[in-house]
């Protein structure tokens, strides 16, 4: 399971914590704060079909192998609002997670499927990497893509840094 926690600024009282988690193997790798909404946002990767996915959301349905995911969690109290699957039936991980000035949600990540690509987005159709794009409910898309190595499937780039700026422009590393 993922673990989830806030702690106070003198790291002496936990707020509140909890595990994101099902019955198989899930992983959270990333965690961005929405000050404005007061909600904090992790991503990760799941073999799990019941880690806690909740209606109204882009993808409340397990798709197979290993899912990517992005949850949504109430900064007061770390209750679960919302939590979505992304990713194809292949192999997909969630590893990196912004937030923009519009709080709308990107979160970057790796793909051995036939990632959903948007009309006029930059692309490599057939990488595996990709970038998404949602708004802060979880519930739409904005946009997706895929970049990296178009000659095959294969994981061909290990993402170590992501960051949307105060322009939207949009940095990998």
């Amino acid at each position: 399971d993922g673990v989830v926690a806030k702690l106070d600024s003198s790291l002496t009282t936990l707020l509140w914590g909890t595990y994101l988690g099902g019955t198989q193997g899930d992983a959270a790798y990333s965690i961005r704060i929405d000050e404005v909404n007061a909600k904090t946002f992790v991503c990760g990767g799941t073999t799990s079909n019941n880690i806690g996915s909740t209606t109204g959301v882009i993808n409340p349905n397990y798709s197979g192998s290993i899912d990517g995911f992005v949850a949504k969690f109430d900064n007061a109290n770390g209750v679960l609002d919302a939590l979505t699957y992304v990713g194809t039936s292949a192999y997909d991980q969630s590893y990196i997670l912004e937030i923009d000035k519009a709080q709308n949600i990107y979160v970057v990540g790796q793909t051995k499927g036939a990632y959903p690509v948007s009309p006029n987005t930059y692309n490599n159709a057939g990488s595996a990497q990709f970038i998404h794009k949602m708004n802060n409910s979880l519930a739409s898309t904005g946009f997706s893509t895929v970049f990296g190595d178009s000659s095959n499937l294969t994981v061909d780039i290990s993402i170590t840094a992501f960051l949307v700026d105060n322009c939207n422009n949009i940095y990998v590393a």
